[in-house]
């Protein structure tokens, strides 16, 4: 995915302070779950940005912005119709130097054959979206998840 970011000059970020910078990225990811049993699975997730980002949005300096992803996850179906979910997360922005880690829980429902809804909690600070890196995305969730 190529992703293309100038935000608007009025908008504000999670911290209160102007949106001033321009993002040029492309973003890759690879995910795949294995059944280790019939009622526990095994996923994992990477993540990779390769980017450039500058330090205004009038700036043409643009400089190169590296990010790495890695989950873990496993899912437990363990009341007749409830799954659980835990999840391990690194993240890794190679120029800023930065290594993060995280965990992340949620309880689902199915609701039929092909949905289920659930809710829960990130203990981390980002998401596993990385066109945004703004570390702010701790706390309670709601899901839709449908399989057809």
């Amino acid at each position: 995915m190529l992703f293309y970011d100038l935000p608007a000059s009025e908008q504000i970020t999670a911290v209160g302070s102007f949106a001033d910078y321009r993002q040029r990225s492309h973003i890759f990811s690879l995910d795949a779950t294995y059944d280790l049993l019939n009622w526990l699975s095994l996923g994992a997730k990477y993540g990779l940005r390769i980017g450039e980002i500058t330090a205004s949005r009038t700036s043409d300096d643009f400089f190169s912005s590296t990010a790495h992803l890695g989950i873990l996850r496993l899912d437990a179906h363990v009341i007749s119709e409830w799954d659980f979910l835990l999840e391990q997360r690194i993240l890794s922005v190679t120029l800023a130097e930065d290594l993060r880690y995280g965990t992340l829980i949620a309880l689902y429902k199915h609701l039929g054959d092909h949905l289920k809804a659930g809710v829960g909690y990130n203990f981390a600070d980002f998401s596993d979206d990385l066109t945004v890196l703004d570390y702010d995305d701790h706390g309670v969730f709601f899901n839709i998840l449908s399989k057809f």
